[in-house]
């Protein structure tokens, strides 16, 4: 290291800002276990498998080729509210295995949601899903993103209004389909933003269903953690 004199004046305001944060913040550190490089934060859902969002989404009356396009979106009376629970599959789990290096991360998810409109009583929903995920994106140093697709089932205690139009066929146990992206900033990519749409129907006749499918969307809070 050379004389103070002699340093680049870049140099010094380096150290100088250094010794400024390392007096006055003691406290704020960054998480010590970031997956290296931009394009593997996979690695992120391996090191903490466990995760666990609060979700509010609003219910629209609207197709789900519109609702994934933002296409002239009507609001419906109604809203949801939901728990996730999910746990990210192991490296060495069949399934995972098998869709990889299409797919990178997989997780087994459920959720509690809780339908309240002002055309219905309260109903409960329960959905188990397999979420397929997409976590090693180029632009990762700069918003920690995801994007991913689940499918399952879903079970309602009750028929929701909006599944009722036009229909005497309907049933309670139907496919369950959600997308979403997720958001964080790069030091702390386990707090995330969830951008997610949420989606009930028959799955074109799978379920000998009459229900006109319903379609939420929302926003929520994950974070994920160590078992």
């Amino acid at each position: 290291m050379g004389h103070p004199l002699t340093m680049p004046r870049q140099t010094v305001k380096r150290h100088i800002l250094c010794l400024l944060l390392a007096s006055f913040l003691p406290g704020i550190s960054l998480p010590a276990t970031l997956p290296k490089g931009d394009s593997h934060m996979q690695a992120l859902y391996d090191q903490h498998p466990w995760s666990l969002m609060y979700y509010y989404g609003v219910t629209v009356n609207n197709p789900l080729i519109q609702v994934l396009t933002f296409n002239h979106l009507n609001r419906w009376p109604e809203h949801i509210q939901s728990i996730e629970m999910a746990k990210t599959l192991n490296e060495d789990n069949f399934l995972r295995k098998l869709v990889s290096p299409l797919v990178g991360v997989v997780q087994l998810a459920f959720n509690l949601t809780v339908r309240n409109g002002s055309d219905q009583h309260t109903i409960y929903e329960f959905d188990p899903y397999l979420i397929f995920r997409w976590a090693n994106l180029p632009w990762n140093k700069i918003l920690t993103t995801s994007f991913a697709l689940a499918e399952g089932l879903s079970y309602d205690s009750s028929i929701p209004a909006i599944e009722k139009r036009e229909n005497d066929n309907t049933k309670r146990l139907l496919n369950y389909l959600m997308f979403e992206a997720t958001f964080a900033l790069p030091p702390y990519p386990r707090l995330q933003l969830v951008a997610r749409a949420h989606h009930r129907s028959g799955a074109y006749g799978l379920y000998h269903a009459g229900n006109t499918g319903s379609n939420d969307i929302g926003l929520g809070i994950r974070y994920l953690f160590d078992s």
